[in-house]
């Protein structure tokens, strides 16, 4: 499709085990050690610009990507940094993503 970013490009694809796909930032992937190290490495995923996480749900790859665009706005704010909200029934397995993904 002409309007997806190519993997040349800032953007990363991140896709969960459902297989939803997730256009981010260079940036913003990159908040996740774990990513930085694929994309940074002599990986596929740094030529392919896609990686696949066949063990996290969307639900739970999409409020890891949410955490890592509020850790890169806040990360040394001199303002009152708001509470990350978290919904108890998905705390566990986000506890688990973030372990994997280095948050």
């Amino acid at each position: 499709m002409g309007d997806e970013p190519k993997s040349g490009d800032e953007f990363v694809k991140l896709v969960s085990a459902e297989g939803h796909e997730f256009f981010v930032t260079r940036q913003v992937a990159c908040v996740s050690g774990t990513i930085r190290a694929m994309l940074e490495g002599g990986f596929t995923e740094a030529n392919e610009g896609k990686i696949t996480f066949p063990e996290i749900k969307t639900a739970i790859l999409e409020k890891t990507i949410q955490y890592c665009h509020y850790k890169l706005k806040y990360n040394g704010a001199s303002v009152r940094i708001p509470e990350f909200p978290i919904e108890p029934e998905i705390a566990l397995e986000l506890l688990m993503s973030s372990n994997y993904l280095d948050l």
